[in-house]
C-alpha cells in the first residue's frame, strides 16, 4: 500500500512538472519538409526585430521564451498579396511555430538558432481560432515535402 501511495505521487510529479512546460509540443501528421522532426513552440508574439520573432508562453508563476526567424517567407495570407514576413506578426497574437534548431559558426563561434519551417495561428485579433479553421502555412523554400506522422 505504501509503495502504491509513492508510485501515484511520483507519476502526480511528473504529470504536474510536464504540464508547465507544454507550450513545447509535437507536430500534427502533415506534410513537411524532410529534415523537420516535428517540434514546436505554442506562445504569444511579444516582439518582432530585425527578422527575429520572439514567442512567450506563461503558465502560472512560470515563463518560457522562444526566439526564432522565418526560413522563408510564409505562405499564409496578407494584405499586398505577397508572402508574410516576420513583421506582419502582430504583437499579442498566438501562434505555434513549427522549427529546427540550427547551428551556424558567426566569427569562429557556435550559434544555435530556430529557424521557423512553419506556423499556426491559434489566435488573432483577440480571437481563437477553432481548430476545424486551423492551418499551417509553411514558411520554407523546400517544395518537395514529406508526409510525417508523428502520433
Amino acid at each position: 500500500m505504501e509503495l502504491q501511495k509513492l508510485v501515484i505521487a511520483g507519476l502526480l510529479a511528473v504529470g504536474l512538472g510536464t504540464s508547465a512546460v507544454a507550450q513545447y509540443g509535437s507536430a500534427p501528421n502533415n506534410y513537411y519538409p524532410n529534415g523537420y522532426m516535428g517540434t514546436t513552440f505554442t506562445g504569444t508574439v511579444t516582439e518582432v526585430k530585425d527578422g527575429q520573432i520572439t514567442l512567450v508562453y506563461t503558465k502560472n508563476d512560470k515563463t518560457e521564451t522562444f526566439m526564432g526567424h522565418l526560413e522563408a517567407d510564409c505562405n499564409a495570407p496578407t494584405a499586398n498579396g505577397k508572402g508574410m514576413v516576420a513583421s506582419d506578426l502582430l504583437v499579442g497574437t498566438v501562434i505555434t511555430a513549427f522549427f529546427n534548431r540550427e547551428t551556424r559558426k558567426v566569427n569562429g563561434q557556435k550559434l544555435k538558432e530556430n529557424a521557423i519551417i512553419a506556423v499556426s495561428f491559434e489566435m488573432w485579433r483577440g480571437q481563437k481560432i477553432s481548430d476545424d479553421k486551423k492551418k499551417i502555412y509553411m514558411c520554407t523554400n523546400e517544395h518537395q515535402l514529406q508526409f510525417k506522422a508523428w502520433n
